[in-house]
């Protein structure tokens, strides 16, 4: 075989793989109508059980892993910001547009990560 069979070979063999995995994982997440009781998802199994993403709790819970959940927001936006730098202080092709790029994107995932965070409402326990 040449150079140019090997590579075709592999492209096929490596196709084949991926598209047996897809079919191994098809329907593997069933997503259920939402409910009262918050977002749910049916996981495909011989006795399928329902998992529920957002558990019941008491407010004072709430809100304490609301904070943990924004610090490690504000935290990461800080993790962010220094690694623009970096990559700046390695590498100042395109600076700093590039930079202010990185800047942006990360203060834009950290506004919605952080209004997703206010608006997190897990269902109070009844009992």
């Amino acid at each position: 075989m040449n150079a140019g069979q090997r590579f075709l070979l592999t492209i096929a063999i490596a196709l084949a793989a991926i598209f047996a995995l897809a079919l191994c994982g098809r329907d593997y997440w069933q997503v259920e109508e939402q409910s009262s009781t918050g977002d749910m998802f049916r996981i495909a199994s011989a006795e399928s059980q329902i998992v529920q993403l957002s558990p019941c709790m008491d407010e004072q819970t709430r809100e304490q892993i609301r904070a943990v959940m924004l610090e490690a927001l504000d935290n990461s936006l800080k993790s962010h910001i220094e690694h623009v730098f970096e990559v700046w202080l390695r590498d100042d092709r395109g600076q700093p547009g590039r930079a202010r790029t990185g800047v942006q994107q990360g203060i834009a995932a950290y506004l919605l990560a952080r209004k997703g965070t206010m608006d997190w409402a897990p269902p109070p326990c009844s009992g």
